[in-house]
């Protein structure tokens, strides 16, 4: 149900809103609304009954699982799953506010919330980053069972402290921070990382998460095998580009059904919440592990043109702090393990909004302050069959353009570095070649990325990478920055084949890669943001770099907290 909201004023212009109503959570509304909604809701039979049939149908299967299943992957998946779905039913049909989260609200704020009212809240939320960064410390110091050593785990420590210091000292006004977004997001990368890295029931839920993705997305190589025949596996074009085509029509038939619009309006609720975002922000950093840059944004396209600048920073940032879905297998074909790719995009989120809010921190008042909405569509497909070539469609533009882009930029990095090794030549200044067992023509040749490599090896250092690889390791970083990623984690998998790197090297790299951030990206963004706000393309080409440089910041912190711990 929709209702008419009033006419926002900003600036100048006027934005009409319509907005669902359980969209709207000031503190008003949202008492409104609990008092109006009955503890019971009135749903015809008809739905009480299929709702019912579901969740037995369900629960028949999960008796069978925890019977049969228990010692299988994906038993623990599917307990959470099967929650999930029982809660979901339960609130078509009673309020769960007035039943479970007003009561339980009540005990928070005659607790916790009791005790922290007395302390001004800045203070409570900087002793909450302390903490964290204590505990994490503490993971540092007393963890087991891995190669890594106290001190290399240490060294990872004190990158997460360099990198909230790079992001503090560079902000553009220190005293408008936000420490609740801050010491949030900190604290929500430091507890997903112990869940995924170092407990064996969130390791297990993630692995078995992992090799489901992974093998759902090389389903697409069924659909090309029937148009070409049998195909070669190890090949980007082989591998990658069909299965980005096939998760972009599996995600526009998901959102032709609500399934994308649900899940990302509720973790953009709770992260609005949580972290003192506006909705906007919040939605777009929710979507970004699944949509990546530029469609993260296009959820909430009508107000892109009345953001704040630092709501357009953050989307931006968020867009470059993580990847997508559709391009998943490529990184995972390469690295080898998607366990490492899926943890390092979802350890950004809030990492990127928290290092975003430091860069750039709110100064005005945002339309979405205190609402999370996800406009519909206006070309909303007919049936699953229309939406489905839809985002075939889409995705078959977006192979042209991640194909012509690597070729292109590869091509060109390529001659430029040809004429930097050139002009070395000339003056007999090399370097050891990469590989002495086999050394190609121009090995030894001086390269852009190699002299580049030098000024990234102390981010590399910080990441927790041992000083005598921080070097090959900065060069890495700077290729995903000047390339694009694929290219970077392509010579990552050979450095690992060939054993030019160690494990742990080869770890905090894969999270360290793991997002769109580079200089391509930074014109794709600010191309294709433009296109749908022109009024707003001065704002964005100011602000890409900033975004894109924040972007890499919240990837190779995602690193350092993993570093902590493997």
């Amino acid at each position: 149900m929709e209702k008419e909201a009033p006419i926002v004023e900003a600036g100048t212009a006027q934005v009409p809103e319509v907005l669902p109503e359980d969209a709207i959570f000031d503190e008003e509304g949202k008492r409104r609304l609990q008092e109006e909604k009955p503890y019971f809701g009135k749903r015809p039979a008809r739905a009480v009954a299929i709702d019912l049939a579901i969740w037995l149908l369900m629960t028949a299967y999960a008796v069978a699982v925890f019977v049969k299943g228990k010692d299988k992957d994906g038993f623990h998946l599917f307990t959470v799953i099967w929650v999930f779905v029982t809660l979901r039913l339960l609130a078509r049909h009673i309020s769960m506010s007035k039943l479970i989260y007003d009561p339980l609200g009540k005990v928070w704020t005659s607790t916790v919330g009791a005790a922290a009212s007395k302390f001004p809240s800045w203070l409570v939320w900087a002793a909450l980053l302390v903490a964290t960064l204590v505990g994490l410390l503490l993971m540092a110091i007393f963890t087991t069972g891995r190669p890594s050593t106290v001190g290399e785990r240490l060294q990872s420590w004190g990158g997460v402290l360099f990198f909230l210091l790079i992001a503090a000292g560079s902000s553009r006004k220190v005293k408008a921070i936000n420490l609740q977004t801050v010491a949030v997001g900190v604290f929500f990368q430091f507890i997903f990382a112990l869940i995924v890295l170092r407990t064996t029931v969130g390791a297990n839920i993630f692995q078995w998460i992992s090799s489901f993705v992974t093998g759902f997305l090389k389903y697409s190589h069924n659909g090309l095998e029937f148009l070409f025949g049998p195909v070669p596996n190890q090949n980007f074009v082989i591998n990658v580009l069909p299965a980005i085509i096939f998760f972009c029509a599996f995600i526009s038939i998901v959102y032709y059904w609500g399934g994308m619009q649900y899940a990302v309006q509720k973790m953009g609720a709770i992260m609005m919440r949580l972290m003192d975002t506006s909705g906007a922000e919040s939605i777009v950093a929710a979507a970004s592990p699944f949509v990546g840059q530029v469609e993260n944004a296009m959820l909430v396209l009508p107000f892109i043109e009345y953001m704040t600048k630092s709501e357009l920073h953050a989307v931006m940032t968020c867009g470059f702090a993580t990847i997508s879905g559709s391009v998943l297998l490529g990184y995972v074909l390469i690295v080898g393990d998607a366990y490492l790719i899926l943890t390092a995009c979802i350890m950004s989120i809030p990492a990127s909004l928290a290092l975003t809010k430091m860069r750039y921190p709110e100064e005005e008042e945002s339309l979405t302050k205190g609402r999370v909405v996800v406009p519909e569509s206006e070309d909303k497909a007919s049936n699953f069959l229309h939406a489905a070539a839809n985002g075939a469609a889409t995705g078959a533009q977006l192979v042209i353009l991640i194909s012509a882009t690597i070729l292109a930029i590869v091509a060109l990095y390529q001659a430029a570095n040809g004429l930097v090794g050139w002009a070395f030549d000339i003056i007999d200044v090399h370097r050891d070649s990469p590989d002495p067992a086999n050394p190609g023509p121009h090995d030894t040749w001086i390269s852009i990325t190699y002299i580049l490599s030098f000024v990234f090896y102390p981010f590399a250092w910080c990441l927790g990478v041992s000083a005598n690889q921080a070097r090959l390791a900065g060069e890495i970083m700077a290729q995903k920055l000047l390339l694009n990623e694929f290219v970077a984690f392509s010579n990552l998998g050979d450095f690992n084949k060939a054993g030019r790197v160690n494990q742990r090297t080869f770890q905090l790299l894969a999270f360290a890669l793991c997002g769109f951030a580079n200089l391509g990206s930074t014109g794709i963004q600010v191309s294709a943001l433009g296109a749908i706000s022109p009024k707003r393309k001065k704002d964005l080409a100011e602000l890409a770099v900033s975004a894109m440089l924040i972007g890499n910041l919240s990837t190779w912190m995602t690193a350092a907290v993993a570093g902590c711990m493997i």
